[in-house]
Protein backbone atom coordinates (compact mmCIF):
# COMPACT_ATOMS: atom_id res chain seq x y z
CA UNK A 1 0.00 0.00 0.00
CA UNK A 2 1.60 3.21 -1.17
CA UNK A 3 1.74 6.17 0.99
CA UNK A 4 1.44 9.50 0.46
CA UNK A 5 2.68 12.79 2.54
CA UNK A 6 1.44 15.77 2.43
CA UNK A 7 3.51 18.64 4.26
CA UNK A 8 3.27 22.36 5.51
CA UNK A 9 5.19 24.40 8.23
CA UNK A 10 5.35 28.36 9.41
CA UNK A 11 7.35 29.31 11.95
CA UNK A 12 5.53 28.02 14.94
CA UNK A 13 4.96 24.32 13.66
CA UNK A 14 4.72 21.73 10.70
CA UNK A 15 1.48 20.35 10.06
CA UNK A 16 1.66 16.75 8.65
CA UNK A 17 -0.21 14.35 6.89
CA UNK A 18 -0.64 10.60 5.36
CA UNK A 19 -2.67 8.94 2.72
CA UNK A 20 -2.94 6.19 0.55
CA UNK A 21 -5.56 4.10 -1.52
CA UNK A 22 -8.19 1.60 0.00
CA UNK A 23 -9.83 0.40 -3.21
CA UNK A 24 -11.48 3.38 -5.02
CA UNK A 25 -11.12 5.36 -1.73
CA UNK A 26 -8.44 7.31 -0.35
CA UNK A 27 -7.88 7.10 3.17
CA UNK A 28 -6.39 9.74 5.29
CA UNK A 29 -4.05 7.85 7.96
CA UNK A 30 -2.39 10.29 9.89
CA UNK A 31 -2.35 14.32 10.31
CA UNK A 32 -0.13 15.13 12.87
CA UNK A 33 1.60 18.36 14.00
CA UNK A 34 5.59 19.09 15.02
CA UNK A 35 6.57 21.66 17.31
CA UNK A 36 8.98 24.24 15.77
CA UNK A 37 9.87 26.82 18.53
CA UNK A 38 12.85 27.05 20.20
CA UNK A 39 12.67 24.37 23.24
CA UNK A 40 14.84 27.41 25.36
CA UNK A 41 13.07 30.20 26.30
CA UNK A 42 13.97 33.16 24.14
CA UNK A 43 15.94 30.79 21.72
CA UNK A 44 16.81 32.04 18.01
CA UNK A 45 14.18 30.49 15.66
CA UNK A 46 17.11 30.58 13.05
CA UNK A 47 18.53 27.75 15.00
CA UNK A 48 15.98 25.20 15.18
CA UNK A 49 16.62 22.49 12.18
CA UNK A 50 13.14 22.00 10.90
CA UNK A 51 14.43 19.12 8.69
CA UNK A 52 15.73 17.18 11.76
CA UNK A 53 12.88 17.73 13.40
CA UNK A 54 11.17 16.81 10.83
CA UNK A 55 12.88 13.59 10.23
CA UNK A 56 11.93 12.66 14.15
CA UNK A 57 8.45 12.97 14.28
CA UNK A 58 8.38 10.71 11.12
CA UNK A 59 10.89 8.27 12.55
CA UNK A 60 8.55 7.64 15.53
CA UNK A 61 5.79 7.04 13.36
CA UNK A 62 7.23 4.79 11.68
CA UNK A 63 6.97 6.71 8.03
CA UNK A 64 9.97 6.63 6.06
CA UNK A 65 10.71 8.09 2.84
CA UNK A 66 7.98 8.68 0.71
CA UNK A 67 6.78 11.25 -1.93
CA UNK A 68 5.77 14.47 -0.84
CA UNK A 69 3.31 17.28 -1.59
CA UNK A 70 4.67 20.59 -0.17
CA UNK A 71 1.75 23.69 0.57
CA UNK A 72 3.59 26.67 0.56
CA UNK A 73 1.65 30.06 2.04
CA UNK A 74 0.49 33.50 0.87
CA UNK A 75 3.17 35.65 2.54
CA UNK A 76 6.48 33.19 1.17
CA UNK A 77 5.17 34.17 -2.97
CA UNK A 78 4.42 37.15 -4.94
CA UNK A 79 0.78 37.34 -6.33
CA UNK A 80 -0.50 39.43 -8.97
CA UNK A 81 -4.07 39.24 -10.84
CA UNK A 82 -3.03 40.04 -14.52
CA UNK A 83 -5.45 41.21 -17.73
CA UNK A 84 -4.62 39.89 -20.93
CA UNK A 85 -5.84 40.26 -24.21
CA UNK A 86 -7.87 37.45 -25.81
CA UNK A 87 -6.16 33.93 -26.57
CA UNK A 88 -6.48 30.65 -26.60
CA UNK A 89 -5.48 28.76 -23.73
CA UNK A 90 -2.17 27.18 -25.36
CA UNK A 91 -1.24 30.82 -25.88
CA UNK A 92 -1.64 31.96 -21.82
CA UNK A 93 1.82 30.43 -20.52
CA UNK A 94 3.75 32.75 -22.34
CA UNK A 95 1.74 35.50 -22.43
CA UNK A 96 1.38 35.33 -18.66
CA UNK A 97 5.40 34.96 -18.39
CA UNK A 98 5.79 37.97 -20.40
CA UNK A 99 3.71 40.31 -18.84
CA UNK A 100 4.59 39.09 -15.07
CA UNK A 101 8.34 40.37 -16.25
CA UNK A 102 6.77 43.57 -16.31
CA UNK A 103 4.58 43.77 -13.19
CA UNK A 104 6.71 41.29 -10.64
CA UNK A 105 8.85 43.11 -8.64
CA UNK A 106 11.82 41.15 -8.59
CA UNK A 107 10.87 38.29 -10.91
CA UNK A 108 13.35 36.61 -13.44
CA UNK A 109 13.68 33.35 -15.74
CA UNK A 110 14.80 31.54 -12.58
CA UNK A 111 11.17 32.39 -10.51
CA UNK A 112 8.84 29.40 -11.30
CA UNK A 113 5.45 30.50 -12.37
CA UNK A 114 1.77 28.91 -12.14
CA UNK A 115 -1.19 30.78 -12.76
CA UNK A 116 -5.14 30.41 -12.38
CA UNK A 117 -7.36 31.32 -15.13
CA UNK A 118 -10.01 33.44 -14.25
CA UNK A 119 -12.05 34.36 -17.46
CA UNK A 120 -12.07 30.74 -19.45
CA UNK A 121 -13.36 32.62 -23.21
CA UNK A 122 -10.47 32.73 -25.37
CA UNK A 123 -12.61 35.77 -27.39
CA UNK A 124 -12.87 37.98 -24.05
CA UNK A 125 -9.99 39.91 -22.50
CA UNK A 126 -8.27 37.12 -20.50
CA UNK A 127 -7.54 37.27 -16.27
CA UNK A 128 -5.69 35.28 -14.33
CA UNK A 129 -4.13 34.94 -11.24
CA UNK A 130 -0.66 34.60 -11.94
CA UNK A 131 1.75 33.15 -8.53
CA UNK A 132 5.60 33.32 -8.22
CA UNK A 133 7.91 31.89 -6.02
CA UNK A 134 11.66 32.84 -5.94
CA UNK A 135 14.74 30.34 -6.45
CA UNK A 136 16.06 30.82 -3.21
CA UNK A 137 13.11 29.78 -1.48
CA UNK A 138 12.85 27.17 -3.40
CA UNK A 139 15.96 25.84 -2.79
CA UNK A 140 15.39 26.32 1.14
CA UNK A 141 12.19 23.91 0.74
CA UNK A 142 14.25 21.32 -1.31
CA UNK A 143 17.10 21.27 1.06
CA UNK A 144 14.87 20.75 4.37
CA UNK A 145 13.02 17.97 2.74
CA UNK A 146 16.18 16.47 1.52
CA UNK A 147 17.22 16.89 5.36
CA UNK A 148 14.30 14.75 6.74
CA UNK A 149 14.56 12.24 4.41
CA UNK A 150 11.19 13.62 2.08
CA UNK A 151 11.17 13.77 -1.60
CA UNK A 152 8.94 16.76 -3.27
CA UNK A 153 6.56 15.86 -6.15
CA UNK A 154 4.05 18.99 -5.78
CA UNK A 155 5.07 22.14 -4.71
CA UNK A 156 1.33 23.91 -4.34
CA UNK A 157 -0.26 27.49 -3.21
CA UNK A 158 -1.95 26.46 0.42
CA UNK A 159 -4.86 28.58 -0.46
CA UNK A 160 -5.84 27.17 -3.50
CA UNK A 161 -5.41 23.53 -1.87
CA UNK A 162 -7.76 24.06 1.37
CA UNK A 163 -10.08 25.81 -1.43
CA UNK A 164 -9.84 22.78 -3.27
CA UNK A 165 -11.22 20.35 -0.24
CA UNK A 166 -13.90 23.04 0.28
CA UNK A 167 -15.33 22.69 -3.19
CA UNK A 168 -14.83 19.11 -3.41
CA UNK A 169 -16.93 18.40 -0.32
CA UNK A 170 -19.54 21.46 -0.63
CA UNK A 171 -21.36 22.47 -3.45
CA UNK A 172 -22.74 26.47 -3.59
CA UNK A 173 -24.42 28.16 -6.01
CA UNK A 174 -23.68 29.24 -9.43
CA UNK A 175 -21.59 32.75 -8.64
CA UNK A 176 -21.94 32.97 -5.04
CA UNK A 177 -18.63 34.21 -3.75
CA UNK A 178 -17.61 32.72 -0.66
CA UNK A 179 -14.99 33.85 1.81
CA UNK A 180 -13.05 30.40 3.37
CA UNK A 181 -11.05 31.48 6.58
CA UNK A 182 -8.58 28.85 7.70
CA UNK A 183 -6.84 29.84 11.27
CA UNK A 184 -3.38 28.55 11.43
CA UNK A 185 -0.71 28.35 13.99
CA UNK A 186 0.20 32.12 14.26
CA UNK A 187 -1.65 33.47 10.58
CA UNK A 188 -4.96 32.77 8.82
CA UNK A 189 -5.38 32.25 5.25
CA UNK A 190 -8.31 34.49 4.12
CA UNK A 191 -9.59 32.61 0.57
CA UNK A 192 -12.39 33.83 -2.38
CA UNK A 193 -13.59 31.39 -4.42
CA UNK A 194 -16.50 31.55 -6.96
CA UNK A 195 -17.88 28.33 -8.93
CA UNK A 196 -14.94 26.19 -6.68
CA UNK A 197 -11.97 28.55 -8.23
CA UNK A 198 -10.11 30.74 -5.90
CA UNK A 199 -10.48 34.12 -7.57
CA UNK A 200 -8.99 36.33 -4.72
CA UNK A 201 -6.76 35.37 -1.67
CA UNK A 202 -4.51 36.87 1.20
CA UNK A 203 -2.41 36.11 4.43
CA UNK A 204 -2.70 38.33 7.58
CA UNK A 205 -0.53 37.61 10.74
CA UNK A 206 -3.03 37.19 13.66
CA UNK A 207 -0.36 38.21 16.43
CA UNK A 208 -2.03 35.19 18.94
CA UNK A 209 -3.38 31.60 18.71
CA UNK A 210 -6.31 31.85 19.44
CA UNK A 211 -6.81 35.40 17.55
CA UNK A 212 -8.34 37.97 19.50
CA UNK A 213 -11.75 38.02 17.87
CA UNK A 214 -11.65 42.17 17.04
CA UNK A 215 -8.36 41.33 14.96
CA UNK A 216 -9.68 38.66 13.04
CA UNK A 217 -12.95 40.42 12.62
CA UNK A 218 -11.00 43.27 10.96
CA UNK A 219 -9.12 41.30 8.83
CA UNK A 220 -11.47 40.10 7.35
CA UNK A 221 -13.84 43.47 6.81
CA UNK A 222 -10.21 44.25 5.03
CA UNK A 223 -10.62 40.86 2.99
CA UNK A 224 -14.04 42.03 2.14
CA UNK A 225 -13.52 45.24 0.80
CA UNK A 226 -10.70 44.40 -1.33
CA UNK A 227 -12.86 41.98 -2.63
CA UNK A 228 -15.42 44.39 -3.92
CA UNK A 229 -13.28 46.99 -5.06
CA UNK A 230 -10.99 44.27 -7.41
CA UNK A 231 -13.74 42.17 -8.17
CA UNK A 232 -16.09 45.03 -10.32
CA UNK A 233 -18.45 46.00 -6.87
CA UNK A 234 -19.10 42.21 -6.17
CA UNK A 235 -19.59 41.05 -2.49
CA UNK A 236 -18.87 38.05 -0.12
CA UNK A 237 -21.99 36.46 -0.34
CA UNK A 238 -20.98 33.99 2.63
CA UNK A 239 -18.38 32.88 5.18
CA UNK A 240 -16.72 29.45 5.86
CA UNK A 241 -14.61 28.95 8.92
CA UNK A 242 -12.24 26.22 8.97
CA UNK A 243 -12.69 24.09 12.06
CA UNK A 244 -14.89 22.36 14.32
CA UNK A 245 -16.14 22.21 18.47
CA UNK A 246 -17.42 24.92 20.16
CA UNK A 247 -15.68 27.39 20.15
CA UNK A 248 -14.87 27.85 16.63
CA UNK A 249 -18.91 27.83 16.52
CA UNK A 250 -19.20 30.66 18.81
CA UNK A 251 -16.35 32.37 16.18
CA UNK A 252 -18.60 31.95 13.64
CA UNK A 253 -21.91 32.87 14.69
CA UNK A 254 -19.84 36.25 16.13
CA UNK A 255 -18.66 36.44 12.66
CA UNK A 256 -22.13 36.19 11.35
CA UNK A 257 -23.56 38.76 13.87
CA UNK A 258 -21.04 41.19 13.05
CA UNK A 259 -20.32 41.59 9.54
CA UNK A 260 -23.99 40.06 8.19
CA UNK A 261 -22.93 37.40 6.45
CA UNK A 262 -24.08 33.79 6.78
CA UNK A 263 -21.15 31.66 8.22
CA UNK A 264 -20.93 28.26 8.86
CA UNK A 265 -18.02 25.83 10.18
CA UNK A 266 -16.60 23.42 7.58
CA UNK A 267 -14.85 20.51 9.57
CA UNK A 268 -11.75 18.91 6.83
CA UNK A 269 -12.03 15.87 8.23
CA UNK A 270 -15.89 15.40 7.97
CA UNK A 271 -16.86 12.64 4.77
CA UNK A 272 -13.65 11.94 4.67
CA UNK A 273 -12.34 7.85 4.81
CA UNK A 274 -10.04 8.12 8.71
CA UNK A 275 -7.37 5.42 9.44
CA UNK A 276 -7.99 3.69 13.67
CA UNK A 277 -5.33 5.54 14.31
CA UNK A 278 -6.45 8.83 13.25
CA UNK A 279 -10.19 8.13 14.70
CA UNK A 280 -8.82 7.11 18.43
CA UNK A 281 -6.56 10.50 17.90
CA UNK A 282 -7.52 13.33 15.74
CA UNK A 283 -5.39 16.61 16.12
CA UNK A 284 -6.59 18.96 18.24
CA UNK A 285 -6.83 21.82 15.80
CA UNK A 286 -8.63 20.02 12.53
CA UNK A 287 -8.85 23.31 10.93
CA UNK A 288 -5.27 23.92 10.27
CA UNK A 289 -5.15 20.71 8.24
CA UNK A 290 -7.46 21.27 5.15
CA UNK A 291 -4.50 22.21 2.81
CA UNK A 292 -2.92 18.90 3.54
CA UNK A 293 -6.10 17.36 2.96
CA UNK A 294 -7.01 19.12 -0.26
CA UNK A 295 -3.93 18.02 -1.48
CA UNK A 296 -3.75 14.62 -0.62
CA UNK A 297 -7.22 14.13 -2.21
CA UNK A 298 -6.59 15.97 -5.51
CA UNK A 299 -3.02 14.10 -6.31
CA UNK A 300 -4.53 10.32 -5.04
CA UNK A 301 -7.77 11.12 -7.36
CA UNK A 302 -5.85 12.92 -10.02
CA UNK A 303 -7.98 15.85 -10.24
CA UNK A 304 -5.14 18.15 -10.57
CA UNK A 305 -3.81 21.08 -8.55
CA UNK A 306 -5.02 24.91 -9.52
CA UNK A 307 -1.38 26.24 -8.07
CA UNK A 308 2.07 23.74 -8.84
CA UNK A 309 5.07 25.65 -9.65
CA UNK A 310 7.12 22.32 -9.77
CA UNK A 311 4.59 21.56 -12.64
CA UNK A 312 3.24 24.94 -14.23
CA UNK A 313 0.69 25.49 -16.93
CA UNK A 314 3.16 25.42 -19.86
CA UNK A 315 2.33 25.82 -23.81
CA UNK A 316 1.20 22.36 -24.99
CA UNK A 317 4.12 21.16 -27.55
CA UNK A 318 2.26 19.84 -30.62
CA UNK A 319 4.54 16.81 -33.11
CA UNK A 320 6.70 18.29 -35.52
CA UNK A 321 7.20 16.90 -38.91
CA UNK A 322 10.64 18.29 -38.97
CA UNK A 323 12.51 16.63 -41.75
CA UNK A 324 9.71 17.74 -44.32
CA UNK A 325 11.25 20.91 -43.31
CA UNK A 326 14.75 20.84 -43.70
CA UNK A 327 15.36 21.77 -47.00
CA UNK A 328 13.34 25.10 -46.98
CA UNK A 329 14.48 25.90 -43.51
CA UNK A 330 18.16 25.61 -44.45
CA UNK A 331 18.15 27.78 -47.47
CA UNK A 332 16.12 29.90 -45.19
CA UNK A 333 19.03 30.31 -42.52
CA UNK A 334 21.57 30.68 -45.82
CA UNK A 335 19.72 33.68 -47.46
CA UNK A 336 19.37 35.17 -43.96
CA UNK A 337 23.13 34.41 -42.83
CA UNK A 338 23.99 36.75 -46.12
CA UNK A 339 21.83 39.39 -45.46
CA UNK A 340 23.21 39.29 -41.49
CA UNK A 341 26.68 39.14 -42.81
CA UNK A 342 26.36 41.94 -45.17
CA UNK A 343 24.76 44.43 -42.97
CA UNK A 344 26.70 43.65 -39.94
CA UNK A 345 29.73 46.31 -40.69
CA UNK A 346 26.78 49.31 -41.00
CA UNK A 347 25.20 48.28 -38.02
CA UNK A 348 28.56 48.09 -35.85
CA UNK A 349 29.03 51.60 -37.06
CA UNK A 350 25.83 52.60 -36.27
CA UNK A 351 25.91 51.24 -32.73
CA UNK A 352 29.41 52.86 -32.16
CA UNK A 353 28.19 56.36 -33.24
CA UNK A 354 24.99 55.60 -30.91
CA UNK A 355 27.28 54.99 -28.16
CA UNK A 356 29.60 57.96 -28.63
CA UNK A 357 26.13 60.45 -28.61
CA UNK A 358 24.98 58.90 -25.72
CA UNK A 359 28.21 59.42 -23.50
CA UNK A 360 28.38 63.03 -24.89
CA UNK A 361 25.10 63.29 -23.80
CA UNK A 362 25.02 62.63 -20.59
CA UNK A 363 28.55 64.91 -20.11
CA UNK A 364 25.99 67.65 -20.18
CA UNK A 365 23.84 66.14 -17.73
CA UNK A 366 24.80 68.57 -14.92
CA UNK A 367 25.60 71.63 -16.82
CA UNK A 368 21.63 71.12 -18.05
CA UNK A 369 20.41 70.64 -14.53
CA UNK A 370 22.60 73.32 -13.47
CA UNK A 371 20.88 75.33 -15.60
CA UNK A 372 17.30 74.46 -14.73
CA UNK A 373 18.22 75.09 -11.17
CA UNK A 374 19.39 78.78 -11.74
CA UNK A 375 16.19 79.49 -14.51
CA UNK A 376 13.57 77.86 -11.07
CA UNK A 377 15.47 80.97 -9.10
CA UNK A 378 15.33 83.45 -11.54
CA UNK A 379 11.82 82.80 -12.01
CA UNK A 380 10.72 82.95 -8.65
CA UNK A 381 12.39 86.37 -8.05
CA UNK A 382 10.82 87.98 -11.06
CA UNK A 383 7.46 86.10 -9.50
CA UNK A 384 8.38 88.52 -6.29
CA UNK A 385 9.24 91.52 -7.93
CA UNK A 386 6.40 91.47 -9.84
CA UNK A 387 4.87 91.78 -7.51
CA UNK A 388 6.58 93.56 -4.91
CA UNK A 389 5.22 96.82 -3.71
CA UNK A 390 6.41 99.99 -1.72
CA UNK A 391 3.34 100.14 0.87
CA UNK A 392 4.64 103.01 2.97
CA UNK A 393 4.75 105.16 -0.33
CA UNK A 394 0.87 103.85 -1.21
CA UNK A 395 -0.07 104.69 2.93
CA UNK A 396 1.42 108.59 1.91
CA UNK A 397 -0.66 108.90 -0.71
CA UNK A 398 -3.80 107.85 0.97
CA UNK A 399 -3.26 110.02 3.43
CA UNK A 400 -2.98 112.86 1.23
CA UNK A 401 -6.01 112.10 -0.45
CA UNK A 402 -8.52 110.60 1.67
CA UNK A 403 -10.87 113.26 3.60
CA UNK A 404 -10.34 114.98 6.86
CA UNK A 405 -10.61 113.33 10.35
CA UNK A 406 -13.49 115.41 10.90
CA UNK A 407 -15.54 113.90 7.19
CA UNK A 408 -14.01 109.98 7.24
CA UNK A 409 -12.29 107.96 9.46
CA UNK A 410 -10.62 104.24 9.20
CA UNK A 411 -11.88 101.85 11.32
CA UNK A 412 -9.60 98.86 9.98
CA UNK A 413 -7.48 98.30 6.73
CA UNK A 414 -5.26 95.92 5.66
CA UNK A 415 -2.74 95.66 2.90
CA UNK A 416 -1.93 92.46 0.53
CA UNK A 417 -0.99 91.00 -3.13
CA UNK A 418 -3.65 91.43 -5.72
CA UNK A 419 -3.61 90.18 -9.35
CA UNK A 420 -3.06 93.37 -10.75
CA UNK A 421 -0.38 94.68 -8.24
CA UNK A 422 -1.65 95.25 -4.48
CA UNK A 423 -5.18 95.88 -3.02
CA UNK A 424 -5.44 98.00 0.42
CA UNK A 425 -9.08 96.58 1.85
CA UNK A 426 -10.85 99.43 4.01
CA UNK A 427 -13.36 99.89 6.64
CA UNK A 428 -14.53 103.00 7.97
CA UNK A 429 -16.82 105.59 8.74
CA UNK A 430 -17.81 109.49 7.12
CA UNK A 431 -20.03 111.67 7.80
CA UNK A 432 -22.16 111.82 4.82
CA UNK A 433 -22.81 110.22 1.31
CA UNK A 434 -20.97 113.40 -0.45
CA UNK A 435 -18.05 112.51 1.54
CA UNK A 436 -18.38 108.66 0.55
CA UNK A 437 -18.45 109.93 -3.33
CA UNK A 438 -15.53 112.72 -2.92
CA UNK A 439 -13.10 110.49 -1.33
CA UNK A 440 -13.98 108.19 -4.36
CA UNK A 441 -13.52 110.42 -7.05
CA UNK A 442 -9.98 111.43 -5.01
CA UNK A 443 -8.79 108.07 -4.58
CA UNK A 444 -9.34 107.02 -8.61
CA UNK A 445 -6.40 108.28 -10.88
CA UNK A 446 -4.99 106.19 -13.41
CA UNK A 447 -2.85 103.43 -11.02
CA UNK A 448 -5.73 103.16 -8.47
CA UNK A 449 -9.40 102.63 -8.48
CA UNK A 450 -11.81 101.74 -5.85
CA UNK A 451 -13.93 99.01 -5.82
CA UNK A 452 -17.16 99.58 -3.30
CA UNK A 453 -18.15 96.55 -1.08
CA UNK A 454 -21.26 98.72 0.02
CA UNK A 455 -21.93 101.84 2.83
CA UNK A 456 -24.95 101.98 4.85
CA UNK A 457 -26.56 104.49 7.17
CA UNK A 458 -25.25 104.44 10.86
CA UNK A 459 -25.27 107.17 14.04
CA UNK A 460 -23.95 105.24 16.20
CA UNK A 461 -20.79 106.64 16.32
CA UNK A 462 -20.99 109.95 16.24
CA UNK A 463 -20.31 112.60 14.42
CA UNK A 464 -20.06 110.32 11.60
CA UNK A 465 -23.80 108.84 10.10
CA UNK A 466 -21.78 106.52 7.70
CA UNK A 467 -20.59 103.19 7.55
CA UNK A 468 -18.51 102.10 4.27
CA UNK A 469 -15.90 99.26 3.22
CA UNK A 470 -14.35 98.65 -0.21
CA UNK A 471 -10.94 98.02 -1.72
CA UNK A 472 -8.09 100.11 -3.15
CA UNK A 473 -6.29 98.22 -5.93
CA UNK A 474 -3.30 99.29 -7.05
CA UNK A 475 -2.68 97.99 -10.72
CA UNK A 476 1.02 98.09 -11.63
CA UNK A 477 0.50 95.97 -14.24
CA UNK A 478 1.05 98.42 -17.95
CA UNK A 479 -1.92 97.58 -20.16
CA UNK A 480 -0.57 97.10 -23.89
CA UNK A 481 -0.45 98.92 -26.39
CA UNK A 482 -3.63 99.07 -28.64
CA UNK A 483 -2.81 98.32 -32.48
CA UNK A 484 -3.94 101.03 -34.51
CA UNK A 485 -6.39 99.98 -37.47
Amino acid sequence: MSQLLALEWDGSEARLAVASMRGDRVAIEQAFSVELRPRQPGGDKSDVNIGARLASALGVRGLGRMDTLVAIGRTNIELRQLLLPPAPDEELPDLVRFQAMREFNEFDEQWLLDFVPLVDSPDEPRTVLAAAIGPDLVAQIQQTCRAAGLKPRRLVLRACAAASLLARTQSARLGELRLLIDLLSDEADLTVMSDGRVVFLRTTRLGGDPPQPHVLMGEVRRTMAAVQNQLGGRKVDSIVLCGRGDQQAELASQIERELAVATELFDPFEGLKLGAELRAAPPDHPGRFAPLLGLLLAELEHTGHAVDFLHPRRRREHPRKWKLYVLPVVAAAILLGFYFWNTQLERSSLLKEIQDLTNQSKSWDDAVNKAASIESVVAAIESWTATDMCWLDELEELGREFPPAKDAMITQLSLGPNTRGGEMRVEGLAGSAETLKTMEQALHDPVHYVIGKGSSEDATVKPYSWRFSGSLIIDTIPEPPKRGR
